[in-house]
Parts: C-alpha cells; sequence; structure tokens
C-alpha cells in the first residue's frame, strides 16, 4: 500500500513543519482556555480537566524534538525514522484521550459558568489529534522512504542552496557550467593561423613567426575595403620597415585611389635610359707620354 502513494520528498520537512506549527497554536489556544475553566464560578478542578492541561506539556519536547532534529545537519544523527514516527502515533493516541476526559468533564457538569469555553477545549484537542494523524502518516512515509533509499526525504539534501552545490562544477572549480559536460570551453578564444600561400617573414633573429598574426608587428595584416592593409615585411635588405601602427588605417592601404610608395628595385635601376652613363673622351690612349 505504501509503495503505491508517491509524494514530492522535497515538500515532506515543509508539510510536517506546517503541521507541527498547527499543533503549537492549538495548543497554545487550549491552554488559555483550560486556565479560563479553572478560573470560572463554579467550576470544579478535577482529575479529568487536570490531564488535558498536562497532555499541552507533554507534547511541547515531543513536538521540538520532531521539527528540529531533522532540520540541522548536526543533529540530524538524532532523527531516527523509527523513533519519529512511534512518537507521531503515540501523541496521537494522547490526544485522543486528551480531548475524551475534557468532553467528560463536561458531560458531569463540572465547568460551572465556563462550560462553552470547556467545550471549545475539546473542539481545539480535535483538531490537535487530526494534525498528529497526519503527521503520524508522514513519518510512517518518511520510514518507508528511509527503508527503500536510506536517507531522510527532503532533509538530507539540506535547506541552504549552497549544500546543494555539485561538487564537479563548484563556484571556482574549472570544469564547464554548461548542460554539457564535454563542450568545449571559451568556444572563441582561438589561435589564428596565420599560414597563406606564398611570401612569409623569413627573419632568423627572432622576428614575429607568419604562424602567429599579430595586428602591430610584422606579418599578414587585415583586409579593409577589399584590400590588403599592410603587407610582408622583409628585414633581407636596408630599409626601415613601415610603421606597424598605420596598418589599420584605411586611408594608407594599397587601393586604387592611393598607392603607396615602394622602394625602386635594382633591376629599375640599372635599365633605366633616363639617368646619364659615366664615359671616357675618345682619345688614342695607346701613346704614352714620358
Amino acid at each position: 500500500m505504501w509503495d503505491d502513494i508517491e509524494l514530492n520528498t522535497d515538500h515532506i520537512p515543509a508539510l510536517k513543519l506546517a503541521f507541527h506549527i498547527g499543533q503549537f497554536v492549538c495548543t497554545l489556544v487550549l491552554w488559555c482556555m483550560e486556565i479560563a475553566v479553572f478560573r470560572a464560578e463554579g467550576s470544579v478542578v478535577n482529575g479529568n480537566v487536570g490531564w488535558t492541561f498536562a497532555v499541552c506539556f507533554l507534547s511541547i519536547p515531543a513536538w521540538i524534538y520532531l521539527v528540529m532534529a531533522p532540520r540541522f545537519p548536526r543533529t540530524r544523527k538524532f532523527a531516527q525514522p523509527y523513533v519519529m514516527a512511534t512518537l507521531d502515533g503515540v501523541f496521537a493516541l494522547i490526544w485522543i484521550s486528551a480531548f475524551a476526559t475534557q468532553a467528560a468533564y463536561n458531560s458531569a457538569n463540572k465547568c460551572g459558568t465556563a462550560c462553552a469555553v470547556s467545550k471549545a477545549c475539546v473542539a481545539m484537542g480535535v483538531f490537535v489529534f487530526i494534525f498528529s494523524c497526519v503527521t503520524t502518516f508522514l513519518s510512517i512515509w518518511t520510514v518507508k522512504y528511509w527503508q527503500f533509499n536510506n536517507s531522510l526525504p527532503g532533509y538530507d539534501r539540506g535547506q541552504i542552496p549552497a549544500h546543494n552545490i555539485d561538487p564537479d562544477k563548484a563556484a571556482f572549480s574549472t570544469a564547464p557550467h554548461d548542460d554539457d559536460a564535454y563542450e568545449r570551453v571559451n568556444m572563441d578564444d582561438h589561435d589564428e593561423d596565420g599560414r597563406r600561400p606564398g611570401r612569409f617573414n623569413p627573419d632568423p633573429y627572432g622576428a614575429p613567426s607568419s604562424l602567429v598574426s599579430d595586428p602591430y608587428g610584422a606579418g599578414p595584416a587585415s583586409t579593409v575595403g577589399g584590400s590588403q592593409v599592410g603587407s610582408y615585411v622583409s628585414t633581407s635588405y636596408s630599409g626601415a620597415p613601415e610603421n606597424p601602427f598605420r596598418q589599420d588605417n584605411p586611408f594608407d592601404s594599397d587601393s586604387e585611389y592611393h598607392r603607396r610608395y615602394a622602394h625602386p628595385t635594382a633591376h629599375d635601376d640599372l635599365e633605366d635610359d633616363r639617368r646619364p652613363v659615366a664615359a671616357f673622351p675618345s682619345a688614342d690612349y695607346d701613346r704614352i707620354t714620358r
């Protein structure tokens, strides 16, 4: 029968706390009304009404144990499921006797002028008994859950969210915090492969490699407006390299509107007809004058 009953285990602590609070409130009201019955004119204080008054004090230590013991990690070792179920069941029977003796007190007409208040005491006792039956049911269900899972339902998880942190995904852990534990971390953080067909930087003296793209160093640069900004700088001949901080300037790009100045090559210097060539004047250089 108990296996077919399904309850949300996370709600068990809150349900038991709510019904135990109801027991406390009804018992407090009953205790105050019993004092009014004692002081009423013509009322007789005997064992029947005295037992009901005593049960109010007997129930307080048991309810404190049932509420507080399973709620804190340090006291949870005292929260034995069989003990809690036994206490709930025993005090349910005790409260049957409590409101029954109060009803017998009223039937004997010993309440004097406070019979209406005494009948209200019986009603409060009935409510406490009903709440005790509900908590007994929850305690028995807790026992069955503990037999199958070896843990208290809803209590062992703790009431503080910090206790529910996954140790594999702790606050300062480097493990992935996404749903997929094997998802790549920092998907946008990757090294760009700067290898391109063609030229590369051949400097053997620690110049930046062509495999690393540096926006402020020699090597491949970005493209702005369809034209390449910057170029590969070779240190194999004399001459200062271009300013690396001007590579991102679109107005200095090599486009059809503006072309950057380039140093003339050796081939252009030799075949340029516009420059004069040094020559000796014509004469008979075979004759030697002494």
